[in-house]
Parts: C-alpha cells; structure tokens; sequence
C-alpha cells in the first residue's frame, strides 16, 4: 500500500469517526441515515468505521440532517445550524451533485494544468477512474476529493454545495483562531485520541496533515505534544 493509499484510509476512518458522533448527537439511527441516502445500514456502517469512502453529496445530506455545518463531519465544528428545511431528495441529489463535482473537478485541473494520468497518480487509481469522477459517472469519495484539492490546488469549498444551509460555512480559520494543543486535544473524540496515542500511527498522521499544508515545524511540535501526554 502506497503512502497516498494508507493516508486515504486514515483519513477515512477519521471521518468515519466524526460522522458516527455527530449521528449519535443528533439521535439518528444507522436506518434513519441510509433511508435519507438511499442505501443499507450495512453501507453507512462502512461508511463510519472508514471502510468504504463517504462522498460529499452524501455528507452534505447527512449534515443537514444531523443540523449541522457539512465541516463538522471533517474537522468537528462545534457550530450548530440553526436552520432546519426540506432535505431534498437523495435519489435526485446526489447524481446531480456528483455531475457538478466533476464538472468543477475538471475546471479546476485545466485550470491548474494538471492531466488525468497525473490525478490518477496522486490518488492511485488509474486514468479512466478519473474520468469517470470528471463525468460524474463514479462518485469521488470524501478523503479522495481532499487529496485531490490539495494537488490542484483549490479550496474545498470550491465544491460544496451553496444551497444548503449547512454548506455556508467557512472552511480554513485564521490564525487568530488556533487551538492551543490542549484545546485541540480536548475537542477529540475519545476514539481519535486513542488513534493518535497509537504510536504506528504517527507515519499516517504525518501524510494526513501534510495534505493540510500544516509547516513542518507545527508537525513536529504536535507530535512531541502527543508523545508528551503519553508520559
């Protein structure tokens, strides 16, 4: 498994993890979420134990569910939406939000002088699996379309979709809204703390936050204050 490949999974099952918790908050079932997507509880359950890549559509519905910003599946906001509307329907959604994801998937790797071989290789699939995320014919999953605005070079919230209230939100913080370590420590879940305590996890924390653009003397300070709560 390449490095690209091992951090996907990670990051998947780090989303898995924020996206059970926020299911729990909300006191939604695993039926109650694969009802709204059109899919089995067995599906969501891959989805939350980061077995399978969730897709943005597919979070997007979820969050608006859930009454909350779409970030908080990926970086746990504390912000709740005060908004609640009429979810649209999974069935016609999704495949649409899938064609407009690709379609700005594509502009954005002409527009950064990318080709498709050159995505392919920085995810680790081949050619005509990006093609078929640029026509909308396979849905990208979450960490992937990560991995891949990071290569091009673009916002994340290049992609969300602007007409759900739980989309408009603002993605990156400025600096004087860091977290001191504590902070960001204290705001895990259980689950992930004992994820970053795991010291083999530490090569797949590094891939994961340097697809974050984190400098490096940030990531080496966060490690030493990981290894320093372990004494």
């Amino acid at each position: 498994m390449t490095d690209n490949a091992k951090a996907l999974d990670v990051r998947a099952k780090m989303v898995g993890v924020l996206l059970r918790s926020a299911r729990l908050k909300a006191g939604k079932t695993l039926k109650n979420c694969a009802e709204l997507l059109g899919c089995s509880p067995h599906t969501i359950s891959r989805y939350e134990y980061g077995h399978r890549g969730i897709s943005l559509p597919e979070m997007e519905l979820l969050a608006s569910s859930f009454h909350v910003p779409v970030s908080y599946l990926w970086e746990e906001e504390p912000a709740l939406s005060e908004e609640s509307a009429d979810l649209p329907s999974a069935e016609k959604l999704i495949p649409l939000r899938q064609k407009m994801i690709g379609v700005l998937l594509r502009q954005a790797r002409m527009e950064a002088g990318r080709t498709q071989k050159e995505c392919a290789e920085a995810l680790g699939v081949s050619t005509n699996t990006v093609s078929k995320y640029e026509f909308g014919k396979k849905p990208i999953s979450f960490p992937q379309l990560e991995l891949l605005t990071s290569f091009l070079e673009v916002p994340l919230s290049h992609f969300l979709d602007r007409g759900l209230a739980t989309s408009r939100v603002s993605i990156p913080r400025t600096s004087g809204e860091l977290l001191s370590v504590e902070e960001a420590w204290a705001s895990l879940t259980p689950e992930v703390q004992k994820f970053i305590r795991n010291p083999d996890s530490l090569p797949y924390l590094e891939m994961v936050l340097r697809l974050y653009g984190l400098p490096k003397e940030s990531l080496k300070y966060l490690a030493e204050a990981i290894l320093s709560m372990e004494g």
